[in-house]
């Protein structure tokens, strides 16, 4: 049984390592979700490729309108480190799980203002649920190129989110392997305990 885009569960001795566990989580999380993202709107090579890759190895145009699809896939990665980075976080709701995630992945958002509560509501509320409930995103949430550069930004005066499909998938792989390097760092204890909790129990919150 394939347990990521490149591991089957016979290539390891039970129980895992630590190291296998993060191994296994970085590329379930790289290979099966982010890096489908950026395909869809960056295009690329697929993972497991030949080398050298094969035309049907690559994926050569982004596919059109595939930036609510990418948002869909991308934004439960928020709820994800929410969801390990503070140890108590069980005691935590989904939508405090998904604005802490926000916090953490993307510091430079926030001002240390009253429209960061802003930001985080509509984020969660206008993306997240909006998406995962009912297929679309609020009225105040939509696709865009933020003029910094960054893959979120927020009009204050309009108070309107705008996300841009290509950046995010790009930024959120930068994270994630920052993420690995601080779980397989020893000093690190707290987050590695709450890391491997989870893990062994197959990510329940």
């Amino acid at each position: 049984m394939w347990i990521s885009w490149k591991h089957q569960d016979s290539d390891f001795a039970k129980p895992l390592t630590f190291d296998q566990k993060v191994d296994v989580f970085y590329e379930q999380t790289l290979g099966w979700q982010l890096h489908i993202a950026d395909l869809m709107t960056n295009t690329g090579i697929m993972f497991g490729a030949s080398s050298p890759p094969r035309p049907e190895d690559k994926v050569p145009y982004p596919i059109r309108h595939s930036g609510f699809a990418v948002l869909h896939v991308c934004l439960s990665y928020f709820e994800l480190i929410g969801s390990l980075v503070d140890p108590k976080t069980k005691r935590l709701r989904d939508n405090e799980k998904f604005k802490l995630g926000v916090q953490t992945v993307l510091p430079s958002l926030f001002k240390g203002t009253s429209t960061d509560i802003d930001l985080l509501s509509l984020l969660y509320e206008g993306a997240r649920c909006g998406l995962y409930h009912v297929g679309r995103t609020g009225a105040r949430v939509g696709l865009g190129q933020p003029a910094d550069g960054s893959p979120i930004a927020y009009d204050p005066t309009g108070k309107v989110v705008q996300i841009s499909p290509e950046r995010l998938p790009v930024m959120l792989k930068k994270h994630l392997e920052t993420f690995k390097a601080e779980l397989l760092n020893p000093a690190n204890t707290t987050l590695r305990r709450e890391f491997e909790k989870q893990f062994d129990g197959g990510f329940k919150k």
